[in-house]
């Protein structure tokens, strides 16, 4: 998850970006005589600005340029919301560009005087910057011609063409069925506590994704919404976030076993990104082990079908620099970068139309698959969505493609709320110190436990876990939840939703053939 919040449009966009924080630098001047001036000075500061504005039309930052026509500017927002729609959008720009503490306060400031309530939004703003500022710094790491290189190769690049959205397609031949109707009268009951959906009967084993290790507090809230609920459930400790995707389901193929033999209760395993495609891989090489002991499988914004991301990455102008990226990336040892790669070449289009081909779910076990997408400039995620959009015409979550989600003969729903690939399993609260010790400590114990039982090589090397860019992502990601929380004020909660997910499971017998 982790290696795609660098946006693919760098390139093409980085002059762009720079007249934009330039023009940016001088707003902010400008506001600062704003403040102090009379009604009649604000009449002919306002005045001037406009006029200023209007001669920079073609300099317009790039998130707007890209949104398409004037109607669509604040994508992520109702404007008649703010104060001053179009300080927002330049303190949203400049929260990403943040380069210290003096530019941070400058984008709170802004936010400030566009949403007009500065005690519910400074702070939050505040801490944005700086978490963006840094995850900067790892970047600062990366070679600078190697930067140059992957940006002006993925300008020009659209290895995905051709393959994106071609299990949706396979899925319209073989059928699946369109349950999001279904979905969202179950979700209704959930958020309206209107009768409990958990079955104690099952375990509910959560399977992360790619790099999910690198996360402070990944798939956390769900594990722990659904324990209060009074079901046993449980993030698998032996999927490695580094693996591939045969080694991961060995690992979760044992893990199952072990659950069950523990509680003497079936599995569902709901998988996010990578972990669906872990999960429905268990199922298929290990079918006549795991049929005595899989419920059921929830795939949530799984790549069952690749990703463009991954596969953009991957291309042949670009293979022989991944490597090295990730190393800087991650602070990990030379040499690691090939290990790293490997999950990553699982989740391309190639990998997966080879795989599929061979090793499709038996239909005896019942699947949920879920997409989401953002359209929302405010979206950790939503860079990467625009490359998505912008490249292939598809919408997404900033990783996975809507059209790459639909896995053939499952329960499929495709709704239409705001979420962006973070939103389903990163924290709603803000990270502390104690979480993320907490997770070093139960991280380290995992890694070792999958080194014991042969799932992780005992050569590895790094990175350690978490690496720094992980803990800020994550940060950052919180952070904009915090800044603009109208985002998602009309999404359900993750935690809802996953459940809403199980109790559509559950209404689907399991076949027994």
């Amino acid at each position: 998850m982790s290696s795609s919040h660098a946006c693919a449009h760098h390139a093409r966009l980085a002059a762009t970006r720079e007249r934009s924080s330039t023009k940016f630098s001088r707003a902010v001047n400008r506001s600062g005589v704003h403040r102090r001036a009379t009604k009649n000075e604000e009449g002919s500061n306002q005045r001037r600005i406009d006029e200023e504005e209007e001669e920079e039309e073609e300099e317009e930052d790039a998130l707007v340029r890209l949104s398409g026509s004037a109607s669509q500017r604040l994508p992520f927002i109702e404007p008649r919301s703010f104060v001053d729609p179009k300080a927002l959008r330049y303190a949203l720009q400049r929260l990403r560009d943040a380069t210290d503490l003096k530019s941070a306060t400058q984008a709170a400031e802004w936010l400030d005087r566009s949403a007009g309530d500065s005690t519910r939004r400074m702070k939050a703003a505040r801490e944005a910057a700086i978490a963006f500022i840094d995850a900067r710094e790892t970047w600062s790491e990366v070679p600078r011609d190697l930067l140059r290189r992957f940006q002006a190769t993925l300008a020009d690049t659209a290895a995905s063409k051709g393959d994106i959205g071609w299990l949706s397609e396979e899925a319209a031949q073989v059928g699946f069925t369109d349950a999001t109707a279904e979905f969202e009268d179950i979700l209704a009951r959930v958020v309206t506590n209107r009768g409990r959906l958990l079955d104690s009967e099952y375990v509910y084993l959560l399977v992360p994704g790619l790099y999910a290790s690198y996360y402070p507090g990944y798939y956390e809230d769900v594990c722990s919404h659904f324990c209060a609920l009074g079901v046993d459930c449980r993030i698998s400790r032996c999927v490695d976030g580094e693996g591939s995707v045969a080694s991961n389901a060995d690992a979760l193929a044992y893990e199952v076993e072990q659950l069950y033999d523990e509680t003497k209760k079936r599995v569902i395993m709901i998988g996010h990104s990578k972990g669906g495609i872990d999960s429905g891989a268990c199922v298929a090489l290990h079918d006549e082990r795991m049929m005595h002991f899989v419920r059921g499988i929830i795939c949530v914004q799984s790549p069952f079908g690749g990703s463009p991301i991954a596969t953009d990455l991957l291309s042949a102008p670009l293979l022989d620099g991944v490597g090295s990226l990730l190393e800087a990336l991650l602070s990990a040892p030379k040499g690691e970068g090939a290990r790293l790669m490997e999950p990553i070449q699982d989740l391309t289009y190639v990998a997966r139309r080879k795989f599929l081909a061979d090793h499709k779910i038996p239909s005896r076990y019942p699947v949920v698959s879920m997409c989401t997408g953002t359209s929302s400039a405010a979206a950790a995620l939503y860079p990467s969505a625009l490359y998505i959009r912008n490249r292939y015409g598809a919408e997404s979550d900033g990783l996975v493609a809507r059209c790459d989600a639909c896995i053939p003969g499952s329960l499929f729903v495709a709704p239409a709320f705001e979420n962006d690939h973070a939103d389903s399993v990163f924290p709603s609260s803000a990270l502390d110190e104690a979480l993320r010790q907490r997770h070093r400590e139960e991280q380290s114990s995992a890694l070792a436990l999958r080194q014991s039982l042969g799932f992780t090589r005992f050569d590895r090397k790094g990175p350690e876990i978490p690496p720094p860019i992980g803990s800020a992502i994550v940060a950052a990601q919180r952070s904009l939840c915090d800044v603009l929380p109208e985002r998602l004020a009309t999404s359900p909660k993750s935690i809802d939703y996953h459940e809403a997910l199980v109790g559509l499971l559950l209404q689907t017998p399991r076949s027994s053939q």
